[in-house]
């Protein structure tokens, strides 16, 4: 990501506003300011590592491809618990959780004829099961040299821009590991800001 924008860079584009999906909230960060380069590596390297630790079941995530509210539906209905970590369009979304739920909605789902596919990950991102990586993660984001941004930042958790004042957008961030990603709400608030020109 952070390749591509050099390049754009290099043909004089200047974006007023970032927003990243899930990880890439991190190099949104660091493209609009509030961190160097060296700061975004040494993140990227925590998150990894407290995504992947832990034992037994980590849990998985499954994309389905219904409406929001048809997937919100399901949930409450079948009383699955999962979270709808994922708002990625108005037509697709991902559920996350353990593995013996993420099994019984996919069965749940191919019953009722919707497609749905159980996504190669290592954990239930953005879920309970991995809250306990918010506290360390938070921790190092104190260590972490923030700086006086140089552009908007969107937030996937509540859609809105970044705050500018840096222990605010600390907490922001910290919390983000284990909060669904409101994709859908996050575009449509920049919508509402006045951007129209997306470069993915």
């Amino acid at each position: 990501s952070l390749g591509a924008l050099d390049v754009l860079s290099g043909f004089g584009c200047e974006p007023e506003a970032f927003a990243g999906h899930s990880y890439g909230e991190l190099t949104a960060l660091c493209a609009g300011g509030y961190f160097d380069r060296a700061a975004l590596h040494a993140l990227s390297q925590l998150r990894g590592s407290l995504m992947a630790a832990g034992a037994g079941d980590r849990g998985s995530m499954l994309a389905v491809s219904a409406p929001l509210a048809d997937i919100e539906e399901l949930l409450a209905e079948e009383q699955l618990d999962l979270v709808l970590a994922n708002r990625n369009t108005p037509g697709q979304g991902v559920l996350s959780g353990s593995s013996a739920e993420i099994g019984r909605a996919a069965a749940l789902l191919a019953e009722k004829g919707l497609q749905c596919k159980e996504l190669s990950v290592s954990a239930a991102f953005h879920s309970p099961l991995v809250a306990d990586a918010a506290r360390p993660f938070a921790e190092k984001l104190g260590e972490i040299a923030f700086t006086a941004p140089t552009a908007a930042v969107f937030s996937n958790t509540s859609g809105g821009r970044y705050s500018e004042k840096i222990e605010e957008a600390r907490e922001l961030l910290a919390a983000q590991l284990a909060s669904p990603v409101d994709f859908v709400n996050e575009i449509e608030s920049m919508y509402r800001s006045g951007i129209r020109t997306f470069v993915e």
